[in-house]
């Protein structure tokens, strides 16, 4: 066999077993994070003023547009929570047929139970003046990424958590973290589907 075939086989075969790596992890991933909804109370109802239940996202809250956050609201019947986490995610990157990763869009924790809104496009600053804090994306970045898909119609589902405290980390959290200080402190929780 030549040279080329071998070291073009090679690579071929590298990416088939990294492909499949990834996306068995990001199936195991998905699957603790359903096993862990499965045992909590569904008991916050979330809206949208920027999109209706699973219906299209604006332009303007996509990388298309001005790459601006949903606005959101919830209702919950929680005396005893002390805050919220708000995590956005696609299950779906980088296509629904053959998704390879968990792509956290937004991380937004310990926000006071007095707030029980944002608004569409919120900042940084005015989530500061909020009480909230914000955790890194997927990328790294202490901001909101707005959908963005190379192939086909990806579903980000906004989860709304209540805990019964406030949460803490030494280093910036990314999503990972945030699901991992939550456990044991969870109240309920609520979500909302959009799709671009």
């Amino acid at each position: 066999m030549r040279l080329w075939l071998r070291i073009f086989l090679g690579i071929v075969l590298a990416l088939v077993i990294a492909a499949t790596t990834l996306y068995v992890y990001a199936k195991r991933e998905r699957g603790l994070e359903q096993e862990v909804l499965a045992s909590l109370k569904k008991n916050i109802v979330v809206s949208s003023g920027s999109f209706p239940p699973n219906g299209d996202m604006p332009i303007n809250c996509t990388c298309k547009g001005q790459e601006l956050s949903p606005a959101l609201a919830w209702e919950a019947n929680l005396p005893d929570a002390e805050s919220y986490v708000i995590l956005a995610t696609d299950y779906d990157a980088p296509t629904p047929a053959f998704p390879l990763f968990n792509l956290a869009h937004w991380v937004v924790y310990n926000l006071p139970t007095s707030v029980r809104s944002l608004p569409e496009g919120v900042t940084a600053e005015q989530m500061r003046m909020l009480g909230g804090k914000i955790g890194k994306n997927s990328l790294g970045d202490m901001k909101y990424i707005g959908p963005c898909p190379p192939f086909g119609r990806h579903a980000y589902v906004f989860r709304i958590y209540a805990l019964d405290q406030p949460i803490s980390f030494t280093d910036l959290p990314g999503k990972s973290d945030v699901l991992e200080a939550m456990q044991g402190h969870i109240l309920g929780y609520g979500e909302l589907t959009g799709y671009f």
